[in-house]
């Protein structure tokens, strides 16, 4: 494959083995600094040498590729807040803080959330995010962008996940740098009087004002939220119910800004400046404007991944073309790839930069393999084929991805594309001269009406393919070994295909059989063995399970609607390997190798006779005086789940520390698991 072979595509795979070797390692900020330091005066020693001799070694490319790898583990360290000695983490006692909102984020239930830019600390200048938590009440408004907050309220660990196989929301916010949280009520903080303001405050001023201009024009709510998201880049507005559809229906791309969206603005825009062109100096001053309203779009937007990572590529493409160099689109891509890295290396962990690309790549890569198959003449036919081509591409490059993310993937996502692509660009047209027109206050009703039908119609049909549940393929397991094994093989095959040799068919039946030892392997290794008893933390409500190897025994108190939604259970049966899954009510005493654990719950009973327990579980909040329970029975542990009063686990656990007895409440501890004997 002719991209393995170019030098950026070389680099790029070293800058990112550098970034993950620092961000799995413990290599410090100074150690990495020095081996960069030492490999790069090797280069230039190197280079030297290079520029006089006639015929080239191969210890320059060598000594290049390693001083890639160092400069990786070099941006790594310097981008993680928590090596430099400003950061907030630094500080051992904090009595007052302030700060600055960053970002807006989904208010939840009970709290509106902010990402905060932490300006000082005790009156000492600091930096680092925080995640800040204000409770809602009725005189609760959201903070806008560059508001400044002061608080005597201290910093508070951000709780890992308190159950297995849950989604890790404090390991997603360290990959954003953000390491702590803040709890605030209305009346324990002060707002300051006119901030400064940020161009990020600027931006979020200008979004929030189109809001309110389309307000005016009573757009449904599910409607609005979708124009935000496609053409501002906001998701907070759209409801849990709408995202479900879209994304049950492989249109979730959709609503996220990305090449789709930013190919379309820029053809445009190529429309409306070439008259430009006419004039002397004319093509300077369309690269000019082009480039700028691409990236004040990205800045609008919110400076998403997959919005930068679009905007970047054509960039690049835009540049290419002004200055008439030959273009390679996988190559534009490596190159937006390698300079996204440089300036943020956390978006490779980012999802949707992942998808992104993986989308991107096997468009450019695949898409001619159809034309193949067949190459339709017609316009028709092209444009149909083209669309469906398109569209099966993405799908089959993002689809070990998805699996590995969500494990689900959508049957019906060529009836989506093929319905919603053709007509995307009159839609994304249309909504920015709404947007325009609502912004200046001239946007006529009639125009506001169409535009608001046009986006329910498209919801309506998202949500009609969404209903056909029974194409929505879901719980299908997949694991890191397993999704690299399966981009092995497309990668190979595609390959095959594009040069229908015999090595690279070797090659390709090579990758198959290491992707059958990767999932051999990762079925050994994952094969349950183990027999354990587990307490879950579910609010409201208790969850326990018994695993005996591949089989899987529930105990719980959840109606059978609640079942059905339940994260906890959905969970544990998707595990993989279960063969036999069984559901039954709560029990009060549950015998585990030569001891037995007792429920007490809100009945308060616990003197059985003959029982004496090693493990005592509370549940559904007891009136019970421990101290009696435990001189009675004399437990050597106590646990507290999530269906209990949290005045009374406080309670709980001081009479516990007090009897000197361990206390794990699952609330701040999380599960908790007995290993069984076999």
């Amino acid at each position: 494959m002719k991209w393995l072979n170019f030098t950026i595509t070389k680099l790029t795979f070293c800058l990112i083995f550098g970034i993950l070797t620092a961000y799995y390692s413990t290599i410090s900020s100074a150690t990495s600094c020095l081996i960069f330091g030492a490999l790069f005066l090797s280069l230039c020693v190197f280079f030297w040498i290079a520029k006089k001799q006639f015929i080239q070694t191969i210890y320059f490319g060598i000594v290049a590729l390693l001083t890639t790898v160092s400069l990786g583990m070099v941006i790594e360290n310097f981008h993680e807040e928590k090596n430099h000695t400003s950061h907030y983490s630094h500080t051992h006692t904090i009595e007052n803080i302030q700060f600055r909102i960053h970002e807006v984020l989904k208010s939840n239930a009970y709290y509106d959330r902010y990402i905060g830019n932490v300006l000082s600390v005790n009156d000492s200048v600091v930096s680092g995010k925080i995640l800040v938590l204000i409770r809602k009440d009725s005189l609760t408004k959201t903070l806008p962008v560059d508001a400044v907050l002061y608080t005597k309220k201290s910093l508070s660990a951000i709780k890992s996940t308190l159950n297995p196989t849950s989604f890790d929301y404090k390991a997603y916010l360290e990959d954003r740098y953000v390491y702590a949280q803040l709890y605030l009520k209305t009346d324990e903080f002060l707002l300051a009087e006119n901030p400064p303001n940020t161009l990020y405050g600027y931006a979020a001023t200008l979004r929030n004002t189109i809001h309110e201009r389309l307000q005016e024009h009573h757009f449904n709510a599910d409607a609005l939220a979708v124009i935000e998201a496609l053409l501002l880049g906001q998701r907070q507005q759209i409801s849990k119910e709408l995202q479900t559809n879209y994304v049950n229906a492989g249109a979730i791309h959709m609503l996220a800004i990305s090449g789709l969206h930013v190919g379309i603005l820029l053809f445009l825009l190529q429309f409306l400046l070439n008259p430009l062109c006419r004039f002397k100096y004319g093509k300077s001053l369309k690269l000019l404007l082009l480039l700028s309203i691409l990236w004040s779009f990205a800045f609008v937007s919110g400076l998403s991944a997959s919005v930068v990572r679009a905007v970047t590529m054509f960039t690049a493409i835009v540049v290419a073309t002004h200055f008439r160099r030959q273009t390679n689109t996988l190559q534009v891509l490596t190159v937006s790839m390698f300079f996204l890295l440089l300036c943020k290396p956390h978006f490779l962990f980012d999802v949707g930069f992942q998808l992104s690309y993986a989308a991107v790549f096997s468009i450019v890569c695949l898409q001619p393999l159809w034309k193949k198959l067949w190459n339709p003449t017609s316009f028709l036919g092209k444009s149909f084929w083209g669309l469906l081509t398109v569209s099966l591409s993405a799908q089959l490059g993002v689809l070990p991805l998805s699996l590995y993310y969500f494990h689900q993937f959508p049957g019906l996502f060529f009836v989506a594309n093929l319905t919603i692509i053709p007509v995307l660009g009159i839609i994304l047209t249309l909504g920015i001269l709404v947007i325009l027109l609502a912004y200046f206050q001239i946007l006529p009703e009639f125009l506001s009406s169409i535009y608001s039908e046009i986006i329910q119609y498209m919801n309506a049909f998202v949500s009609w393919i969404a209903s056909h549940e029974q194409f929505v393929l879901t719980d299908i397991p997949m694991r890191l070994l397993q999704m690299i094994g399966c981009y092995l093989v497309l990668i190979a095959f595609a390959q095959y295909i594009h040069h229908p040799k015999r090595r690279s068919l070797q090659i390709a039946l090579c990758c198959v059989l290491i992707c059958q030892g990767c999932w051999f392997l990762d079925r050994f290794q994952e094969f349950p063995t183990e027999h354990t008893f587990s307490i879950f933390h579910q609010s409201k409500a208790t969850i326990l399970a018994r695993q005996e190897g591949t089989n899987l025994q529930l105990f719980h108190n959840l109606n059978d609607s609640s079942v059905a939604k339940n994260y906890t259970i959905k969970q544990q049966l998707q595990k993989d390997f279960i063969e036999n899954v069984t559901q039954d009510s709560l029990q009060n005493v549950y015998t585990m190798n030569d001891s037995q654990l007792l429920r007490i719950d809100s009945l308060g009973i616990y003197q059985v006779p003959t029982l004496k327990p090693k493990y005592v579980l509370l549940s559904n909040s007891p009136k019970v005086n421990l101290n009696r329970v435990i001189s009675i029975l004399q437990p050597e542990y106590i646990i507290a789940d999530g269906s209990n009063y949290r005045s009374y686990v406080q309670r709980w656990k001081a009479a516990s520390e007090k009897q000197k007895i361990p206390f794990h409440y699952t609330g701040e501890k999380g599960f908790f698991s007995i290993f069984l004997e076999k």
